[in-house]
C-alpha cells in the first residue's frame, strides 16, 4: 500500500464556495494560461490606440506651430490720435490795412469811419465770383458789382460784405480809410484771396473806428445784406 495521501476531489459545490469564500476576502484566483493570453492582447490593443492618440497630437502641435491653424492676430490699438482738422485764421489789419491769410499778406482798403464793418471777429459764410448793389439811400456811392466777393453773416443774422476786389479806378483807396463799409482788396490780389479764404475760415479784424455808431445799412453800400442770385 502507498503511503501518499490519498488526493480530495472537490465537487462542484465545493469549488464554487472556496471561489465565493476568496472573493469575499479579496483574493484573486490565478489566471489561467487563457487568461493570461487574452490579457496581454487587450494591453497590446490599448498600447495601440495611446500609440496613435499621442501621433495625432503631436501632428497637431506641428501644423500649429507652423502657422496653418493659426488665426490672424488682432491689430495692435492705435496710440496715434486722429488728426484734428483746423479751423483757418484770417486777420485783417484795419491800422497796417493787411490782411493776412496762410502766412501771406495782402494790401487793403479799410473801411470808412462813417461806414465800418461793426465787428470784431466774424466767420466766412459765403463767397461769390460777383454781387451786385444798389446805391445808396442817397443815392451817393458807386453801385454796381463787387468782384471776388467774400462775406459773413453779422450779429443781426444779415449776410454782409467781408471783403472783395477793388478796381484799377479805386487804386488811391488802396491803404486807406474810404470803403462803404467793407474791407477792399487790392487790385490783382481779389482772386488770389478768395481762393486762399475759406469757407468757415475765422476772420478776426484789428484796428480801425471801434466807437464808430455805424449808419443804416442803406446809407453804407459795402454794408448791405447779400441777396441769393447775385
Amino acid at each position: 500500500m502507498s503511503d501518499r495521501p490519498r488526493v480530495h476531489t472537490l465537487t462542484e459545490t465545493e469549488l464554487s464556495d472556496r471561489l465565493h469564500a476568496l472573493a469575499v476576502h479579496g483574493a484573486t484566483p490565478a489566471p489561467t494560461a487563457g487568461a493570461q493570453v487574452r490579457d496581454r492582447a487587450v494591453r497590446r490593443r490599448r498600447g495601440r490606440r495611446v500609440l496613435v492618440s499621442t501621433t495625432v497630437l503631436a501632428a497637431a502641435v506641428v501644423t500649429l506651430a507652423s502657422g496653418v491653424l493659426r488665426s490672424p492676430a488682432p491689430p495692435p490699438p492705435s496710440t496715434t490720435a486722429e488728426p484734428s482738422v483746423s479751423v483757418q485764421q484770417v486777420l485783417i489789419d484795419l491800422d497796417t490795412h493787411t490782411l493776412t491769410v496762410d502766412g501771406r499778406s495782402f494790401r487793403i482798403g479799410a473801411p470808412s469811419p462813417r461806414c465800418p464793418i461793426g465787428e470784431r471777429a466774424v466767420t466766412v459764410t459765403a463767397k461769390y465770383p460777383v454781387v451786385n448793389l444798389a446805391p445808396n439811400e442817397i443815392g451817393v456811392g458807386r453801385a454796381g458789382s463787387r468782384n471776388w466777393a467774400v462775406t459773413f453773416t453779422d450779429h443781426n443774422h444779415q449776410q454782409r460784405l467781408l471783403l472783395f476786389e477793388l478796381t484799377a479806378a479805386d487804386l488811391p483807396y488802396v491803404g486807406e480809410d474810404h470803403i462803404f463799409g467793407a474791407v477792399g482788396v487790392a487790385p490783382a490780389s481779389g482772386k488770389p484771396v478768395y481762393d486762399a479764404v475759406r469757407l468757415g475760415a475765422q476772420v478776426h479784424i484789428k484796428g480801425g473806428q471801434q466807437s464808430e455808431e455805424p449808419p443804416s445799412n442803406s446809407a453804407c453800400i459795402d454794408r448791405q445784406p447779400i441777396k441769393g442770385g447775385h
